[in-house]
């Protein structure tokens, strides 16, 4: 619809109305001397232009999806830090900042600002229970795409803080299935705040009992929700690094230890959030088609690890068909028609499959996956895939995909 539509006829700012000049090409040149005699007629007016500008500006493309990083990380890592930081920073994008950390509060509606220089809006985001880690994920999506709707042309990106005790994987999710039923956001990656100088009490501290923090934080078997934030993470900011700046071999262990839990994330040293941006926002995590080579680490943690399995390309469909089924199905759905000896859990699942010249993209969040088509690169001649989980071991990974693939 054009942005036109509304616009009437001022004389007062438009001037005279142009009087219509008819001809055709080949009188082209008398039609211009006669403007040019007339004074220069200006046919629309600046200020109509400008306007119309302005407007169109305004409006913006309403259609476009909106990215959704999602912060996380323990109370006091940083996160309320970081996302002022980002929102003074976000000169260029009006970003909304949805601020989720509830405390012991037991109020359900936190304000939600949008930051464009100088320039802020206010409304309430009513998430209905008041936080997103909760039985009822799928109205916080709703709530955002609300909200959206509500602010047309305001928000280009979204900024959610979660629960310091919160495990990202169920809201990661949440965005990501709902983007493919004509969601107007998508999740753009995930973002892990921690506190370089409390992270190892935190992954070490699997007291059935309550945490420091004031809430219970073991998941089950020695699992705490300090791996599942850095397992699930895109990007791993190591904050307050001025804890542990003098002490180069604990400031070693800590990020042996979280490599060691997912070595694909890249880790920023910071301080009280200071990070660029191109750094954080626009990742692009759920669709890259491109593996980092892994990191390694000193340490192993057994509690939850990253492994890589590297193959040749597939040779035809038939056999990819029988790595999708046999293999890919069966690692994530273990009770899908296969026996699996070792207890295991995927959490997160990246891959590059070649099939014969094609290349294929695989993107996965706990037992949810999608295969789609990629590029494949010159330089890419082998199969890819990389596990971050509970308990995963390669040479048990290995002997299910031997059964189905030759190698």
């Amino acid at each position: 619809m054009s942005a036109l539509k509304d616009f009437s006829y001022k004389e007062e700012e438009d001037g005279e109305i142009p009087v219509l000049v008819t001809g055709d090409e080949n009188n082209l040149s008398q039609i211009l001397g006669h403007i040019a005699s007339d004074g220069g007629v200006n046919l629309v007016s600046e200020v109509k232009i400008d306007r119309a500008n302005k407007q169109v500006e305004e409006s913006g493309d309403h259609t476009k999806k909106i990215p959704v990083t999602i912060i996380t990380g323990y109370l006091g890592s940083g996160k309320s830090t970081l996302l002022e930081k980002i929102a003074l920073k976000g000169s260029d994008k009006r970003i909304a900042v949805i601020l989720n950390e509830f405390g012991d509060s037991s109020e359900i509606e936190k304000s939600m600002t949008i930051r464009n220089g100088e320039n802020s809006y206010e409304e309430w985001l009513d998430l209905g229970n008041g936080c997103l880690c909760c039985s009822l994920k799928d109205v916080g999506v709703k709530a955002i795409e609300n909200m959206i709707a509500r602010s047309p042309g305001k928000i280009d990106y979204i900024l959610l803080e979660t629960s310091g005790i919160a495990d990202p994987g169920p809201i990661a999710k949440m965005f990501w299935q709902d983007e493919g039923l004509y969601s107007n956001v998508y999740i753009d990656g995930i973002i892990t705040v921690l506190d370089a100088g409390n992270i190892l009490a935190c992954l070490d501290d699997i007291s059935p009992e309550a945490h420091w923090h004031g809430e219970k934080v073991l998941v089950d078997d020695n699992l705490t929700i300090a791996h599942l934030q850095i397992a699930m993470a895109d990007c791993i900011l190591l904050n307050k690094i001025d804890k542990a700046i003098d002490d180069s071999e604990k400031l070693k262990t800590i990020e042996d230890k979280v490599n060691s839990i997912n070595n694909l994330a890249p880790v920023y040293l910071t301080k009280f959030g200071e990070i660029d941006l191109d750094k954080i926002l626009n990742l692009h995590a759920f669709e890259l088609a491109s593996l980092k080579k892994q990191q390694r680490g000193t340490l192993h943690d057994p509690r939850i690890r990253t492994v890589t399995l590297t193959f040749p390309p597939l040779k035809n469909e038939a056999e990819y068909s029988r790595f999708l089924n046999e293999f890919l199905r069966v690692v994530h759905w273990k009770d899908f028609g296969h026996d699996i000896d070792d207890e295991f859990e995927i959490h997160r699942t990246k891959g590059l499959i070649l099939v014969g010249n094609d290349c294929r993209v695989i993107q996965g969040v706990r037992e949810t996956f999608d295969v789609f088509p990629g590029t494949r690169l010159p330089e890419v001649n082998e199969c890819r895939i990389i596990f971050i989980g509970k308990s995963i071991k390669e040479d048990s990974l290995m002997k299910i995909l031997k059964k189905v693939i030759q190698l």
